[in-house]
This record gives structure tokens, sequence and C-alpha cells, in this order.
């Protein structure tokens, strides 16, 4: 990843983390289905997620957990943040090679990680996700369905450059999921829209309508695929 890109998380990671609260469903809804798969001693690794809400969720005495990050303030602040001493963290560095052994892995997690990747970073890591998978071992992915990229996209005003708001990179569609992770199976292949938690009834039946509308013009989905590693 480039400094800058690092810059920008750095920011939404460590100085803007009120906003990572409304990613907590998802969170919740990918944990659920993980749960369905594991199996004790599960080695589980999750890639640049944050602030660890879902690794929080599933770390227990039965798993072996580790977190991967680009931030090595942000691990610091996470670490203060949750208190849980059975996440191991690794510092993740731009060569976007991970620092473990081949089949090592029984889980892969990067949840709305790959979109912001670019062609090079987006090869790299899916190689890196093959390496590391035992044999027929799972990787959980999630990130935005068909998403126009032009539509997000904004002007510095002292600079004059172009990005896009997330500094997403990549668009998904089911052709592009097939073609990438051809060396996979793919065992899930699903569109959602995450669904907060609501604490009233109106604000909740505002949501449907929104819900609603975004299933008609089909905006604001994302998909969760679960891959196996074949061989």
């Amino acid at each position: 990843m480039e400094n800058k890109d690092i810059k920008l998380w750095d920011f939404h990671q460590d100085e803007n983390r009120s906003h990572l609260k409304a990613s907590y469903p998802r969170q919740n809804m990918i944990a659920n289905k993980i749960y369905k798969f594991l199996k004790k001693w599960s080695k589980i690794l999750e890639i640049w997620f944050w602030d660890w809400y879902l690794l929080n969720k599933l770390a227990n005495s039965w798993f072996d957990v580790i977190w991967q990050d680009l931030s090595d303030k942000n691990i610091e602040i996470t670490k203060k943040q949750w208190n849980n001493n059975k996440i191991n963290f690794v510092l993740w560095d731009d060569s976007w090679k991970f620092k473990f052994n081949d089949n090592t892995l029984d889980w892969f997690i990067a949840s709305e990680v790959l979109e912001h990747m670019n062609d090079e970073q987006l090869n790299i890591c899916i190689s890196e996700i093959y390496r590391l998978l035992k044999k027929w071992w799972f990787a959980f992915l999630t990130f935005p369905a068909r998403e126009k990229l032009k539509i997000s996209e904004c002007m510095c005003p002292n600079c004059w450059e172009i990005f896009h708001k997330w500094w997403h990179k990549q668009t998904w569609n089911n052709e592009k999921i097939k073609l990438l992770f051809d060396k996979f199976e793919i065992i899930t292949l699903k569109e959602f829209v995450s669904r907060p938690k609501w604490t009233n009834v109106i604000s909740e039946f505002i949501w449907y309508l929104k819900y609603i509308w975004w299933y008609i013009l089909n905006m604001n989905k994302s998909y969760f695929v679960i891959i196996k590693k074949k061989s």
C-alpha cells in the first residue's frame, strides 16, 4: 500500500474510530457464519480490520487467533481498547507478504479489505491466501457488490487530486470473483445488506424503507464469499 493510503487509514482507525461501530452488525453476521465452520484448535488470521471487533468475538481458548494490520498505532490502541490477551498481533509491511509458513491457516478473514487494494496488491494477497491455507480449509471475504467507483469520488481542495472517499480501488461482480479465485472452490457466493441494530421502531421502519429502495435499485449491497483451498 502506498504511504498516503496508510496515512488515510491511520486517521480512520486511530483518530476517527467512532464510525467503526457502524460495521458491528455486519461483523456479527460474519461471526455467526464462521461459527458453523470452526473446529477446535482452528488457526485464524484476519487482516487489516480496524478495531478487531470480530476477532474479539471469535477469540477464546479453542482458537489460535492472529490479527495483522498495517498500522502499528492502531495495534497499540486496540490492544488497550479490548484488553484481550488471546489475540496475537502482527504488523503488516507494504510488501503484502505474510510472515507465516505455507499451509498453516485454517481460516483467513478479509472483511471489506480487498476493495482497497490495487491490482498488484490484490494478486499478491490472493496468492498469499492460497499459500497460507491448509488443504480443504477456508477463507471468508466480504466486499461491496458492483460498486460504481466514480459515484464516490472526491477532490482534494489543496492538491486537486481525485480519489474515492473510502479509497476503494476495486469493484466486484460474480464474474470477477470466479475469475480471480479460480484456484479455490467457491462454497458460498451471496449478497447481503448489513442491518443495523435499532433501538426504536421508527428508526427500524425508516431503515426498511431504505432497504426496499436499495433492493429495487440494486444498491448498497455487499458480497459475502466463502472459498475453500482445493489442493
